[in-house]
């Protein structure tokens, strides 16, 4: 009876976890930009040194050779537009270039 029960408690907490992380999980969006003005290392430092730290962003990459940068954010904290006007500020206007649904397909 006491494994029963200790089976039976092991999986309502991995099911509880497995949906907490789910949860997690779907807050975060990612989006390609199309970045303009981007030319070597120096802008490629600049934005992952100062793109990280605006509200909402979980993770930044910088692809010199495309000149694209793929965004991952907190869809509650920020959206798109607040991201292109971050790198706008740091003199880099972009342009949607993609997102992750378009990427899976």
């Amino acid at each position: 009876m006491k494994k029963i029960l200790i089976i039976a408690l092991s999986l309502l907490t991995l099911t509880f976890a497995t949906n907490a992380q789910d949860k997690k999980n779907s807050k975060i969006s990612e989006v390609k930009l199309a970045v303009s003005n981007m030319h070597g290392d120096h802008c490629k430092q600049r934005i992952e040194k100062n793109i990280p730290f605006e509200k909402g962003i979980k993770d930044v990459e910088v692809n010199i050779k495309d000149n694209t940068v793929i965004v991952k954010y907190d869809n509650t904290k920020t959206d798109v537009e607040k991201i292109r006007e971050s790198f706008k500020k740091l003199g880099y206007p972009t342009e949607v270039s993609g997102s992750a649904d378009e990427k899976k397909q």
